[in-house]
């Protein structure tokens, strides 16, 4: 080259779809890294491949301390093998599968995740590795349950109103009989009346009594309700858990003037249920009922009967019925037809995701000024798979 010349600086002519294979590879791995998505990849031969930066975060098993293994065994040595055995089974069929499997977590703890896992194939149509891809549901989990007792605490707020009524008719009942136990002994202390009891005293302290108990039994059931409940389930009689559901809806009917109709079909098997969320599922029916009335009111009933190996619960009102082109929307979260303050929208999608958690179904019929009915049929046995039953069948 001549002195003074400059040297035209070299262009690299683009790949014909302007991005190269190595770059496209690259960028895949760093959106594996940075992606919430849980993503591993494995050869045919079960070998780890790659292992997204969302797993390493939530399994605490670093990529660079498996690459090359085989997953199944790298795993076992966290406590489970669940994934790579499943990868090794699509690696072997060539058939997608979508499952849900553990995972280590925290120290000493396992994490649920779903995953679709399919073989990969190359141009020629040959399958090439398995990908895996997934969510955690742990976290998921955890949110549903958050969602589930913000709900609950919704009841028990449009219940609220009620609890000043239960609790203020028993007090004014020990309030008088108290007063006029009080006023006689005052009286036989002072000597202006024989300091006897009569059996109307007795009548009044058995009064004092049963307020007293009715407060304390009130005031222990709603706090029982509002607390968070866990995920044990046990067997229950379910015509007394619609009876114990119904006592916290008392102020909610009355505020609609509903009269409520039971319909309790006798001798039911036991059920073996999550109380607390069937008791939920109940006084959310009931209450959803209440608010589709006018001020002139109607009817709610509530009946139970057995179908086959299901137990079910209908709940149906004679109200306003649900717009033809609502009815799609019915289990949306967050969607209301109701007034400001009169309705959360969470309502119909909590009592959905119980059933369905208890290996249930709902259906529901509506009709536009004929009211609607909504159907609930559990199975005999426990639907949540995993939980332990406890306690005796009643």
């Amino acid at each position: 080259m001549a002195d003074g010349e400059r040297e035209e600086p070299s262009v690299k002519e683009p790949e014909p779809d302007g991005v190269s294979r190595l770059n496209l590879a690259e960028a895949l791995l760093q959106m594996m890294d940075a992606s919430d998505v849980l993503i591993a990849v494995t050869g045919l031969d079960g070998r780890l491949l790659a292992w997204s930066g969302a797993l390493a975060k939530l399994t605490g098993c670093v990529e660079c301390d498996g690459v090359g293994k085989q997953l199944a065994d790298w795993l076992q040595g966290f406590g489970v093998r669940d994934l790579g055995d499943i990868m090794a089974v699509v690696a072997k069929n060539l058939e997608p599968v979508r499952c849900e499997v553990r995972l280590p977590g925290a120290p000493g703890s396992l994490s649920a995740a779903a995953f679709c896992v399919i073989p990969v194939h190359d141009s020629d149509g040959v399958a090439t590795a398995v990908i895996a891809a997934g969510h955690d549901l742990t976290a998921l989990r955890a949110l549903q349950s958050q969602v589930l007792h913000a709900e609950k605490l919704a009841t028990v707020g449009q219940i609220a109103a009620g609890v000043a009524h239960e609790i203020n008719n028993p007090l004014t009942s020990v309030q008088m009989c108290a007063e006029a136990v009080l006023r006689k002994a005052v009286l036989a202390s002072q000597g202006r009346v024989q300091n006897l009891y009569e059996p109307t005293d007795i009548e009044r302290i058995k009064k004092i009594q049963e307020g007293a108990e009715r407060i304390r039994k009130f005031t222990r059931d709603l706090t029982t309700y509002a607390r968070p409940s866990g995920r044990e389930v046990e067997y229950v009689n379910l015509n007394d858990v619609v009876e114990h559901a119904l006592s916290f809806c008392e102020h909610v009917l009355h505020e609609a003037r509903a009269t409520l109709v039971r319909d309790l079909a006798s001798a039911l098997p036991a059920l073996c249920v999550v109380r607390d969320h069937i008791m939920q599922v109940v006084t959310n029916l009931v209450s959803n009922a209440a608010q589709a009335f006018s001020e002139a009111g109607g009817t709610i009933t509530v009946r139970t009967f057995q179908q086959g190996a299901k137990l079910g619960l209908a709940v149906s009102d004679n109200g306003e019925g649900i717009r033809d082109e609502d009815q799609a929307r019915v289990f949306e979260p967050f969607f209301t037809t109701k007034p400001a303050g009169r309705g959360t929208g969470l309502g119909l999608p909590v009592v959905r995701n119980i059933v369905l958690a208890h290996g249930g179904q709902i259906t529901f019929e509506s009709k536009l000024g004929s009211g609607t009915t909504f159907v609930v049929l559990l199975p005999l046995g426990s639907g949540l798979k995993g939980q332990p039953k406890t306690g005796k069948k009643r």
